[in-house]
Parts: C-alpha cells; structure tokens; sequence
C-alpha cells in the first residue's frame, strides 16, 4: 500500500509522524480525520467526507494543509498508484495534524500538516450480517462531538470494561447528564426500528456526528414507501417499542443489532426492515 505523507509518497508501513516538528499534534491532540472507502476504483462519498473535514477544521481553527483542490488531486494520485498494483477496495485516513505555536496552544497561522494512511479494505465477518451483534452501553459524549477528533478514549475504556462484560461488540454511547439518552456508538451511527415499522435514529443535534454513512442511508431510503427515517431523541427506556436496530458505518455499511446489554431488541434475530435497508444500501454502495 502507498500512501502519503506531508508532501511525498510512502510506504504505508514506512508513514509516520514526526514528534518534533509536531508537538501541537502529537501532544495537544490537535488532529482531526475522516476514513473514507473506495469503490469501483473511486471514494466513496468523497465531497461528503470532504465538507465534514473542513468543516471539522474551521471548527477547532485549524489552517488546513492543502486546498480542496490541492487535495483532492492528491487523493487521485494515491488511489492511482494504488489501484494500479492492488485493484481491490482501500480504507483511506485523511488526517490533518497539528498547526500550532511550538509546543503551546496558540495558534500560529501555519498549516497543518497532512497525512494521508491506505490499508486494505477488511469488512467483518459475514456472521456478523447473519445473526446480529450486541452492543454494550457506556455513559460516555465524545469530545466536540460534531468534529470528527482522533481522540476515542471513550470507547477504548468502554471496550476494558462493559464490552467484555456484556461478549458484546462493540458500544452505544449514552448521554452521560442522564444515563438513558442513546447517542451514537464509538464508531457507527445507530437506527432503531419501533413495532410500527418506522425507522428512528438520534437527531443531529449537536451531541453526534454528522455520519456519512447516515447520509447515504437518508438518500437511499428515504424514497422508499414506509422506510424514510426520522430522527428523534431515543431514550434506552423506549426500547421496548423496538421490533429491530441496525448500525452503520463506512467499512461496515448495516450491521444488525439483536441484543443491548444482556437484553434482546424484538425477536434477538435481525428482523426485515433491517435486511432490506440492508440490501439497498448495499446494492447502492456497489452501484456507485
């Protein structure tokens, strides 16, 4: 895999980021991403990814290393060394790290620098899409939620303690202030199904991200007679109202969820509504 970094092309095993001339980011944290996924040799959603990350950007003031342009050019010359030796679908992390003052907070008016990270694309196991997973709910809001940081230390305690707790999967964040509000998980978006086969997701409120995936679930699902989501504040007390639940992400499209904790959602099997979402959402990621 190639991929780049700062302003020349990498090995991906050879990338890495320099801790001195990047104190503001290796340090203070001050890096943001966006993980994209190819498709039939193109990005999947790139304009999408692109708006979140500059956006994501202006929102910490953050001075972006390159143009749009500058960088979509690059992301082209990545995807076609590539593509050219290893014609098969790529996980790309586009990060913007640093542009700080030396090793202080204040901000310098110099770029950040930019890293751009190609692995294999590796989806889970198709059990996985079969049977559902359990999620397991941790208190937790991530940082600036609506900014997409490289900071999951929420989830990486979630995944010490109530994940092996519960054989879960993965984590559904609650709303810390109340402990029962759902919010997003440590890397999907969540959608609910209620008994009268509509499906809900948490609002973008301010206290989740704006998913590209949840987008695309938004556009392909929501000409569809009796599958147009709404979003609407979520309780974990509601969930007895609840037939089905999907996750969502960029390198999983839908994945069922049957189980929260030690109870299951409806049948504890994935239900239809679930499956065909499913199924188009699929059928519209190969078709792009």
């Amino acid at each position: 895999m190639i991929s780049f970094q700062r302003d020349h092309f990498v090995n991906t095993e050879d990338l890495v980021f320099p801790f001195s001339d990047d104190i503001s980011g290796t340090i203070r944290g001050y890096r943001i991403f966006t993980a994209c996924r190819t498709v039939n040799g193109k990005i999947f959603r790139l304009e999408d990814h692109l708006d979140r990350l500059y956006k994501s950007a202006s929102s910490i003031y953050m001075t972006p290393p390159r143009t749009r342009p500058d960088l979509k050019k690059i992301l082209s010359d990545v995807l076609e060394q590539n593509l050219r030796v290893r014609p098969e679908n790529l996980l790309i992390d586009i990060i913007f790290s640093g542009g700080l003052e030396e090793e202080t907070m204040k901000r310098s008016g110099k770029r950040a620098h930019l890293y751009v990270v190609v692995q294999r694309m590796i989806q889970p196991p198709l059990e996985y899409y079969e049977k559902g997973v359990t999620l397991a709910t941790f208190a937790h809001q991530r940082m600036l939620p609506d900014v997409k940081l490289l900071n999951y230390i929420g989830a990486v305690i979630a995944h010490q303690t109530v994940v092996p707790q519960y054989h879960a999967y993965d984590t559904l964040f609650l709303c810390p202030l109340d402990n029962k509000t759902i919010l997003e998980g440590s890397t999907f978006t969540i959608f609910f199904v209620t008994k009268g086969g509509q499906i809900i997701t948490p609002p973008l409120d301010g206290r989740i991200l704006d998913s590209v995936t949840r987008r695309a679930i938004f556009e392909v699902l929501g000409p569809i007679a009796g599958m147009k989501p709404i979003e609407r504040t979520i309780s974990i007390e509601q969930l007895d109202d609840c037939a089905e639940a999907f996750l969502a992400s960029t390198t999983r499209n839908i994945i069922p969820v049957v189980k929260l904790n030690d109870v299951s959602i409806g049948s504890g099997k994935p239900g239809p509504i679930t499956l065909k979402a499913s199924m188009l959402l699929e059928d519209y990621v190969k078709s792009y």
